[in-house]
This record gives C-alpha cells, structure tokens and sequence, in this order.
C-alpha cells in the first residue's frame, strides 16, 4: 500500500503533473468526498449523502457521481463537465498529512508512485528556484483551508445525528433486460422528522448556519434524475428503466 511522504522542493523538484491527471482520476471516483461549505454548491449537480467512514466509524459527506463503481458520469471525453468540482479533487494529487518534522502539524503529501507525476512531460510542480507552481500554491491553499472545513463538517453531523435526522435508504435501480441492482449504504435527511422538530431547534439549526446545507442535502436528491440521464445516454444497450428509493427498514443510521 502507498503512503503518503512530505512534498520536498529538493526531493521533488523535477516531479511535473501531467496533462489531464486530475480528469483521469475524478473518471473513477463514483464517491466524491465534500465538505459542508460545499454543500449548497455541489447540490447544483450532485445527489448528495451521508455514509460511515470505515476507518474510524465518523460520518462523511459525499456525493454521487454514478450507479456504478470505479465510474464518474460527470467526466466526458477525458473532461470535467459539471458546474462545480469538489475540493477533494480541486486538490488532487496532493493531501493534507501530518508533518513528520512538526509535532501537531500538518504539511502537503504526496504519492510519489501516483501515475498522476511524471518527471518528463507536464506541468512543473515547482520552478527552478523551487517556489511553487500555482496549480500547488492554489491546492496548498485549499488544503490548509480543509483544517477548519472538516471541523466544521464534524459538528454539522454529529449535530444532525443528535436531532435524529439521519434516514438509511436504499436505491433500487432497475434495467431493460429485467435485471435489479440495489446500491445501500447511503444516508440522507429524514424530513420528516425535521419538521417535526421543535421551533427553538429550528432555530439554533438556522442560527448556525445548518439550517441551509440540510435543505440543499434534500434538494439535491432530485440530481437523481440527472444521474440517471446520463447513465442512460451513456450505456445505451441497457438503460435504467426505472429508479426507486427505499426506506431501508432493516437497518438504522447508526
């Protein structure tokens, strides 16, 4: 397994980003990972869920890119085509890690065997006086940024899942040749229990700011529609002939 090392301007300095990288990689990502300022935005083009991190149990945000593992339905002949890009690729290939120099704090990693670098052909990562490209001075910058985002995002679910707002659902696709795929594990708003909540909870819900990405996480359900469009633009000898949620009864968002 890959890990993570500190991106060096000496150890690295001849890395470059090759062209297209981050459009090869979002192709695979059926998951993308969001924060909760990127929730009203994302809602423009994604459904949007909650899921259990299962590494260490923590609720994440994320949104649906396809019915299909390992497939994005937003990346089209080799490009981006959706009105916004999640910051967990806007950052690509670079991530937040802890310093192994810095006791309690946090620098920019890298992959060093990720097909995204190549020392031949692409964008330099750094100039030959070692300052960074913008491309990396941008995601540095968003990288720093995430510290306070997942914070945020931290209290916003466990917020949500002290009010008992959180419902298991699953999507039950069915094709045209009969066949049935059932895709679980996914959480979303319970609205009825929102609006059965009491006023005074509204309220510190709208005072806090949460109040506006809840509504945005039921919105964006009706994306969808849109997913399945494109699934069906795309895969033409078997389209999806019809889309259901379900309540999944069996199971609690625990």
């Amino acid at each position: 397994m890959s890990t993570l090392v500190e991106l060096s301007n000496t150890v690295h300095k001849d890395l470059k980003l090759k062209e297209n990288s981050l459009a090869q990689f979002a192709a695979s990502q059926q998951i993308m990972r969001l924060r909760v300022p990127e929730v009203g935005k994302a809602a423009t083009n994604f459904p949007l869920f909650f899921s259990r991190n299962q590494q260490d149990g923590s609720w994440v945000l994320s949104a649906l890119s396809s019915f299909e593992p390992m497939q994005n339905l937003f990346v089209e002949e080799g490009h981006w085509n959706a009105i916004y890009q999640p910051i967990s690729l806007q950052t690509f290939p670079f991530y937040l890690m802890q310093s192994p120099k810095v006791e309690n704090s946090y620098t920019i990693g890298i992959l060093e065997n990720s097909e995204a670098f190549s020392t031949e052909t692409g964008e330099a990562i750094f100039d030959s006086a070692g300052r960074a490209s913008l491309y990396l001075t941008k995601a540095k910058n968003l990288l720093e940024a995430s510290i306070k985002q997942d914070i945020d995002t931290y209290r916003f679910t466990q917020e949500v899942e002290a009010l008992g707002l959180v419902k298991t659902i699953d999507l039950q696709l069915v094709f045209e040749d009969g066949n049935t795929q059932n895709i679980a594990g996914l959480c979303t708003i319970d609205e009825d229990k929102l609006q059965s909540l009491p006023a005074e909870k509204m309220t510190a819900l709208n005072d806090s700011g949460y109040l506006i990405a809840i509504h945005a996480m039921l919105l964006s359900i009706y994306q969808l529609n849109l997913l399945l469009r494109k699934h069906n633009e795309r895969n033409t000898q078997n389209k999806i002939t019809q889309l259901k949620i379900e309540v999944a009864k069996d199971r609690v968002a625990s």
